[in-house]
C-alpha cells in the first residue's frame, strides 16, 4: 500500500513515508462522509509537509476504479479535512488526519436553475452535474480540471422528474442513486491531472445471476468470512403514501395522489408527505417561465412519492469482515457495488444483496477488508431529512 499525494490542482508533491494506521472507504451511493479515510502516521518531516489540509490523498497497491480508452486508471482520492498533532509523555509524536471521499464535493453546489425533465435516473444525474458544477455550468461555479467520464448506457424506467428549488446537489444526486440503484464518485487521473465524475451499475454476480458472470459467495463454508454481523428491520417500513400538492389556482383544491401495492388489512403501512415545494410553474433550459398541465403536475406528485417511499423499505443490513487471503479478492473478484450472494447456514440467512461500501484497514502490516451489503439503517440526519 502506497499513499502519494497531491496539491488540488493535482501537481504531485510526495509520498507518505511511514503509515501506522490507515482506513480508506468506498461507498455505492451514499454521500461521502468527512470521516471516509483516517491516517494516523509518526509526525516526521515529510509527513508534516504533505498531511496538510486540502491535499489530496490517492491510494495505491490494488487495481484503480476505472480504466479509460487510452489507458488512465482513474482512482478514489480523498481530501485531508481534518488535522491533529499529539505528543506524549515519551515524547513520541503523531499526526492523525481525517477527509472525505470527492463524491463530498457534489454537495458544494445546490441547483440554481429547476430541472424540468422526462428521463432515467442516468440522464437525470448527468445533468443535474452537467448544469451545477461541469461543463453547462456558469464560469465561477465550474469544477476545474474536471469531466464527466464515459458511461455504458443504464437501463431505467423513464420518470417525470422535477426538484425542489434551490436543493442541495450531493442530496439529489444520493436520492436520484438511490432510486435507480447507482453508485458514484469522482476520481482522480494522476496523469491526466483531472477529476472525473464517474456513474455506474454494479454486476450482477449472485449465485443465480443469468448474465454469466462468475458467483460471489460469502459464506464460512467457503472460509471467505470471518466475522459476520446481520440486522433486519421492518421498524421503520411503509408501503402506502399519499402525497399532497398545492392548489393550481384560488378556485382549485390542493391534488392528493395515493401511491400504494397490494398490500391490505394489517400489511398496510401508510405515511403522508407534503409536496408543497413542488410548484405548478417551472423555469425550462431556456429560461421561459412555463405552467405544467394536469396530467404533468399529478407525474411529480408520483416520482415525489416513490422516491420518499423507497427510504421506507424493510432494511436488511449484514456487515461481513473479509478474509483477504480466501478465495474471493477485492477488486479482482468484486466491487463496490457489485450484487452477491451471502450464506450463514446457522442463522438461516441466504440473501442476494448489493456491496454498498468497502473499508480496507491498514496496520501493522496486515490489511482487514470489511464490506457492508444491502442498506445501512438509517442515520439521524436521514431521519430529520424524513421529518421536515
Amino acid at each position: 500500500m502506497e499513499l502519494k499525494v497531491y496539491n488540488r490542482e493535482l501537481v504531485p508533491l510526495g509520498i507518505i513515508d511511514e503509515v501506522n494506521s490507515l482506513i480508506w472507504s468506498g461507498s455505492y451511493w451514499q454521500e461521502g462522509s468527512y470521516d471516509d479515510v483516517k491516517v494516523l502516521a509518526p509526525r516526521t518531516d515529510n509527513n508534516n509537509e504533505l498531511l496538510v489540509k486540502g491535499n489530496i490523498l490517492v491510494k495505491h497497491g490494488d487495481d484503480a476504479e476505472y480504466t479509460d480508452a487510452d489507458g488512465n486508471t482513474w482512482r478514489r482520492g480523498c481530501q485531508i479535512t481534518y488535522k491533529h498533532i499529539t505528543r506524549d509523555e515519551k515524547g513520541v509524536e503523531q499526526i492523525e488526519v481525517q477527509g472525505c471521499t470527492l463524491k463530498k464535493w457534489l454537495s458544494k453546489r445546490v441547483i440554481t436553475t429547476q430541472i424540468i425533465t422526462t428521463a432515467t435516473g442516468q440522464n437525470i444525474i448527468n445533468k443535474i452535474v452537467a448544469d451545477n458544477m461541469g461543463s453547462n455550468a456558469a464560469a465561477g461555479r465550474q469544477f476545474t480540471q474536471f469531466e464527466m467520464l464515459p458511461q455504458d448506457t443504464i437501463a431505467g424506467d423513464q420518470i417525470e422528474y422535477s426538484n425542489e428549488a434551490y436543493i442541495n446537489c450531493g442530496l439529489e444526486i444520493f436520492n436520484r442513486a438511490v432510486a435507480s440503484k447507482l453508485g458514484y464518485d469522482i476520481l482522480v487521473c494522476e496523469r491526466k491531472q483531472k477529476y472525473g465524475f464517474w456513474l455506474y451499475k454494479g454486476k450482477d454476480l449472485t449465485a443465480t445471476n443469468t448474465a454469466g458472470n462468475t458467483p460471489c459467495i460469502f459464506s464460512r463454508d467457503f472460509d471467505n468470512v470471518s466475522e459476520q454481523e446481520y440486522t433486519e428491520s421492518i421498524e421503520n417500513m411503509k408501503n402506502a403514501i399519499y402525497v399532497q400538492g398545492t392548489a393550481k389556482d384560488d378556485t382549485s383544491a390542493a391534488p392528493l395522489q395515493e401511491i400504494a401495492g397490494s398490500d391490505t388489512g394489517y400489511d398496510r403501512d401508510e405515511v403522508f408527505l407534503s409536496a408543497a415545494d413542488i410548484s405548478w410553474t417551472a423555469t425550462d433550459d431556456t429560461g421561459t417561465e412555463i405552467t405544467l398541465t394536469d396530467a404533468q403536475y399529478i407525474e411529480l406528485l408520483k416520482t415525489k412519492g416513490a422516491t420518499e417511499l423507497a427510504n421506507y423499505g424493510e432494511i436488511i443490513n449484514f456487515v461481513s469482515t473479509i478474509n483477504t487471503s480466501s478465495n474471493l479478492q477485492y477488486k479482482k473478484d468484486f466491487h463496490v457495488g457489485d450484487q452477491i450472494t451471502c450464506v450463514e447456514k446457522n442463522w438461516g440467512i441466504k440473501i442476494d444483496a448489493r456491496i454498498i461500501k468497502v473499508a480496507q484497514t491498514y496496520q501493522s502490516g496486515k490489511t482487514e477488508t470489511e464490506v457492508t451489503f444491502g442498506e445501512s439503517l438509517p442515520t439521524l440526519m436521514q431521519q430529520i431529512r424524513k421529518a421536515r
